[in-house]
Parts: structure tokens; C-alpha cells; sequence
């Protein structure tokens, strides 16, 4: 079951990083390009912005309440897409309520290491013409967004992969081929496990991924916001950024737009519930980074707890938690579509020996000052904040989405206009309206609550 080797296995990998072979040998061209991989990144509908719980109907789909019902309430909770469907009662229920959906394929994938090239072909071509059948009921539906094909493989699945990436390209032309990658945390080759990535390092794993099977798009999940406690436990939940980072810097090099997948309730069992703060503060610095969709892992308890639909099928206060923080993002996302990431950085956090991550950039919101409350001066930390840069894609504007770091104090942000812009505007996270900043707030500044953002646009 997802993520369960992974909590066994995180506590033991990082020794295994640390202790990388200085002579292994080269796995990925270093001086590849999208162009020279010929790669052919995943485009969403104009105006619809990736946003669903990771659950697969199609095998408990009506588990906690009755199918129609769920997909209901993902549509009241401001998904824009159903969770996984795979027949078509899910695709029905799903139109029905307004949501697309991705379809679930049943792709098996090998383990290339163990067969001959003449096996791997074989199994390739069978790959092939398994989705050449299965894509031809929802291949021309423009609510079916792609398909389903795997969840966290290890490198050594990349050859099944790619065949099946391919077919999807071949035989649905537009609809994006679903596979979503394990987290940095996950083990490597020299961990005391058997490794899960099939390499030495993140990066190596995500190189690979992208070079041998020329996907779409990047998805990844990390918990660690969970999982350190929303970083208190900051040398766990420093994770959460270098991952961000590093899933960031291979989409940026090869023009592929990435997801993100966050908690949504307690995978760990010593975890405290989820909050509000916990839920945006996932999303919010996603977003900042420059993320293209966004998901939740889970919807439905599936034996842990906390969740937004609880063993009854009743909506919990998580699911209200959840449903605020989905129409923010779907409010803010859908705006930023109109715009490319260009940077992204934060201010340090305190601890020894964190690894260092992309200082807070200035090209957008300039001379930036950070301050708590007067009545938080004793608070016990410095403000801290993360700012996405963004440039207009059909036009000069800029934007920068400033989010609140700290998890239970408010930060106030002031700061000095861009050279040659002249007006501010706050973009609404309700419904992406805009409204110029008044003078005064210019001068006194913007509050920030925990975990959250607020999104500036500058015109010149």
C-alpha cells in the first residue's frame, strides 16, 4: 500500500545520501535539454487549474458512502477534479457533478534489471496495446484529463515507463500520462533497505525519470509538513523544501510543468490533526514555487485518521479545513496561469547543519522587511517568508506570492515597488478578482496569518 515502506524507511536513508560513491558511474546526460529530448510538456484546458483528492475509486469508490455521493462532496469541497475513476459509473458521477477526472489504466510495469531485451520488448509491446484499447472509450472526452499508470516507481521501471508514455501520446493525443514519483526521503542505492529510488540521489532519480522516460509533466509527494509537526521538528521538515526545490529545478530546465501532492491527515500515528495552517501552508508554498496542480493524499481514511471524510462517511472539520484552502488555490492557481515562474527563495530557518536552499529574491518585491506583531516581540523567532516571482506570459506585468512561513504568528510585509511599476494589486484567493492596494497599506504594510500568502501583481 502507498506510503507505508516509506515510513519504515525514512529514518535510514539519509546516512545513504551522505555516503554517495565519488566514483560512480554517470547514469544521465548532464547537458540534455527538452529539445534534444524531444519532449512534449502536458498543457491544461485555458482556465482550469489541477486540483483533487488521491483516491482510487475503482477500488473503493464505495467504501466509506456511496460513489454518487462522494464525488458530490468533492465538487462541494472545490475540487476541480474527481478522484481516480476507472469505469464508467466514476465517469458519469464525475461529469455529473462538473469534475473531470484521470482514468485508471492497469499498466504493470517490470523490472527491467531482471529481463533480456528481447523480454522488455515484448512486455513494451504488450504495454502498448493494452492502452491502445483501454484509452478508446474516453481518449476523445474533453473532461477526461489523462490517464492513471503508476505511483512511485523506482528507476528501474523507467523502460516500462517510457512504452507506456509513449502509447498514451500515440493513441490520446492531448491527455497526459499520470505517474507520480517518490519524495527525496524515499531510500537510495546503499541504504540499509532495499532501495526504492534505484539511485544514488534525488536529483539522479528525477534526471532519469525525465531522460529515459520523456514524461509530461513531473508529481511528487512529500509529508514532511506532517511529519515534523509543521516544523517544529525543523531537521525532518527542511525536506519538504528540498524537494520543492530540486522537483522545481528539473522542471524549470526541461519546460515541464509539476504537481505537488501534500497531507491530508495523520499518516503517521503519533501525528497531531491537520489544520488549516497545515493545509495552506503545504499549498501556498507549492503554489509559490511554481507548482501547475495540486493534490491531497487523502480523501477517504483508508485506515489512518483525521481524514476529510471520516469511516461513516461523514465530512469531519478537516474536510472544512480542506475546502477553504482548495478554493484558494483554485482561485490564485487559475490567476497564475497567465504566468511563468521565473524565481523563488526564503529567508533561512534556524538549526545547525540544514542544507542550504534559494535565498529570498528581491527582483519583484523589493527591500522587503518582515515584523511580528507588538504583541508577539517575545514570539522567539525571526519572521520568516517565501516569495514565488512570476513574469506575465503576454505581457510586462510581474507578480510575487508572498507566504507566511511561520506556522502560528502573523508576519506584517512591507516593501518598495519594482523599478518602473507604478501600481500594486492584491489578487483575491476567494475568487481572483483584483483590487488596488491603497496608499496606506503601502506604507503600513500587508498582513500575512500563518501558512498562508497573498498574491501582488505589479503593472507598470
Amino acid at each position: 500500500m502507498k506510503k507505508v515502506l516509506l515510513l519504515l524507511s525514512f529514518f535510514c536513508v539519509s546516512t545513504a545520501v551522505l555516503a554517495q560513491d565519488a566514483d560512480r558511474p554517470t547514469t544521465y546526460d548532464p547537458d540534455a535539454t527538452a529539445e534534444s529530448l524531444g519532449l512534449e510538456p502536458f498543457v491544461v484546458p485555458d482556465g482550469f487549474f489541477p486540483l483533487f483528492p488521491w483516491d482510487h475509486l475503482d477500488s473503493w469508490g464505495d467504501k466509506y458512502q456511496p460513489m454518487e455521493e462522494g464525488i458530490k462532496s468533492m465538487a462541494e469541497c472545490e475540487f476541480t477534479m474527481s478522484a481516480f475513476v476507472g469505469d464508467e459509473r466514476g465517469v458519469k458521477i464525475a461529469k455529473e457533478n462538473g469534475l473531470k477526472y484521470i482514468y485508471k489504466l492497469p499498466l504493470e510495469t517490470f523490472d527491467q534489471r531482471e529481463l533480456s531485451e528481447e523480454e522488455i520488448q515484448k512486455k513494451c509491446d504488450a504495454i502498448d496495446a493494452m492502452i491502445k484499447e483501454k484509452v478508446q472509450s474516453t481518449k476523445d472526452d474533453a473532461d477526461c484529463v489523462g490517464y492513471f499508470l503508476r505511483d512511485e516507481p523506482g528507476a528501474f521501471c523507467n523502460r516500462s515507463l517510457a512504452a507506456a508514455v509513449e502509447a498514451v501520446k500515440k493513441y490520446a493525443p492531448g491527455k497526459l500520462a499520470y505517474i507520480n514519483l517518490y519524495p527525496g526521503y524515499a531510500s537510495t542505492i546503499g541504504a540499509d533497505v532495499d532501495s526504492q529510488l534505484g539511485t544514488y540521489s534525488f536529483r539522479e532519480y528525477l534526471e532519469r525519470f525525465v531522460q529515459e522516460v520523456k514524461p509530461q509533466f513531473l508529481s511528487y509527494d512529500n509529508y514532511m509538513v506532517e511529519y515534523s509537526e509543521d516544523l517544529r521538528n525543523i531537521e525532518r521538515g527542511i525536506s519538504h523544501f528540498e524537494d520543492l526545490f530540486e522537483v522545481r529545478d528539473v522542471a524549470l530546465k526541461y519546460n515541464l510543468p509539476f504537481w505537488y501532492i501534500g497531507s491530508s491527515l495523520c499518516i503517521q500515528e503519533q501525528s497531531t490533526p491537520p489544520t488549516a495552517e497545515r493545509y495552506a501552508y503545504q499549498m501556498y508554498t507549492a503554489l509559490a514555487a511554481g507548482a501547475e496542480g495540486l493534490t491531497w493524499f487523502l480523501y477517504y481514511p483508508l485506515g489512518w485518521k483525521e481524514s476529510p471524510i471520516d469511516e461513516n462517511g461523514k465530512k469531519t472539520i478537516s474536510w472544512q479545513y480542506m475546502r477553504d484552502i482548495n478554493e484558494q488555490m483554485k482561485a490564485l492557481g487559475t490567476y497564475l496561469q497567465g504566468y511563468r515562474s521565473t524565481e523563488c527563495g526564503l529567508t533561512p530557518f534556524d538549526g545547525e547543519n540544514l542544507p542550504e536552499l534559494p535565498a529570498l529574491p528581491q527582483n519583484v518585491l523589493k527591500n522587503v522587511k518582515l515584523a511580528f506583531s507588538g504583541f508577539a516581540s517575545n514570539y522567539g523567532t525571526e519572521p520568516k517568508l517565501m516569495i514565488g516571482e512570476f513574469a506575465q506570459k503576454d505581457g510586462d506585468s510581474v507578480a510575487a506570492l508572498a507566504v507566511n512561513l511561520n506556522t502560528t504568528a502573523s508576519v506584517k510585509v512591507t516593501f518598495d515597488l519594482p523599478e518602473g511599476y507604478k501600481t500594486v494589486k492584491v489578487v483575491s484567493p476567494i475568487d481572483g478578482s483584483e483590487t488596488v492596494a491603497p496608499e496606506k497599506a503601502m506604507k503600513d504594510g500587508f498582513w500575512i496569518i500563518p501558512g498562508h500568502g497573498k498574491l501582488f501583481v505589479f503593472e507598470k
